[in-house]
């Protein structure tokens, strides 16, 4: 039951790890490499039918990715009023 309801969670906050032949189109996520422990890439990346794109740059990645997850910045955006 407890793992059930961790699955659940971790679901709705959208912050596990995916499968990435379900990753969206034009979706700021982040890839990783998973074999044993995760390797992200530390990048925010697109998908786009070709193939990965750097979400900063728009330049073309080149990346065996095996999961995504929604990109989370390390520092959030804030009002400044």
């Amino acid at each position: 039951m407890r793992h059930t309801f961790t699955s659940w969670l971790c679901r709705l906050t959208l912050l596990g790890w995916r499968d990435i032949a379900s990753a969206p189109f034009g979706c700021v996520i982040e890839l990783a490499m998973i074999d044993g422990e995760h390797q992200p890439l530390g990048i925010p990346c697109i998908r786009h039918t070709e193939g990965w794109l750097d979400a900063v740059t728009m330049q073309p990645v080149t990346v065996s990715a095996t999961h995504w997850r929604y990109w989370r910045p390390d520092v959030l955006p804030m009002c400044c009023c």
